[in-house]
């Protein structure tokens, strides 16, 4: 670890942009917001923000990062058994993650769609590899993709509430991992 993200100056600047760059996102689309903006509304100076970041994009991926993953801890953690309250929870987490993002970034939703559903895809395969404490990324690949895939439905039908759709769902998924972990 670099000593400057250890130092309490960076930490509080490089919240400063993350927080200047969360305040922009809800109000403009994302490629209509600068550089110069977000130093703008962050008071810092461009040299700053390149020190932290190498450009908007890396800022939009580590704000999309952070935020995944913690309203994924927030719902379940990678220390419970693979089964289907844990798969609900995770379910649960895809949606408050899209109603997170939809109302943080309304102007700029739909531009982070695609990015969203990789990073969700990419933090939920690592989850399961950890609950099933296996070296089988492909598995838990699988099973990250299919919850992700029956999101996707849910959110198309929309005909029942989430928690509904994902029970029904979890008999299925479950049958993915080939492991002792599921029901």
């Amino acid at each position: 670890m670099n000593t400057q993200s250890m130092d309490p100056r960076a930490v509080r600047t490089r919240q400063l942009i993350i927080d200047a760059f969360n305040q922009l996102i809800s109000t403009k689309n994302f490629d209509q917001i600068s550089v110069k903006d977000i130093t703008a509304v962050a008071t810092i100076n461009r040299a700053t923000f390149y020190t932290h970041f190498v450009d908007k994009y890396v800022l939009l991926d580590v704000v999309l990062t952070e935020r995944i993953k913690d309203i994924m801890k927030g719902q379940f953690n990678c220390n419970q058994e693979l089964n289907e309250e844990t798969v609900v929870q995770m379910f649960k987490s895809i949606v408050q993650i899209h109603e997170n993002m939809h109302t943080h970034c309304r102007r700029g939703y739909n531009t982070f769609t695609q990015m969203i559903e990789e990073k969700v895809k990419e933090q939920l395969t690592l989850i399961v590899t950890h609950i099933l404490q296996t070296e089988n990324r492909l598995e838990a690949a699988m099973f990250a993709w299919a919850l992700y895939s029956s999101f996707v439905e849910w959110e198309k039908t929309g005909q029942e509430p989430a928690e509904q759709f994902a029970k029904k769902a979890t008999t299925s998924l479950l049958r993915i991992i080939d492991s002792p972990h599921h029901i």
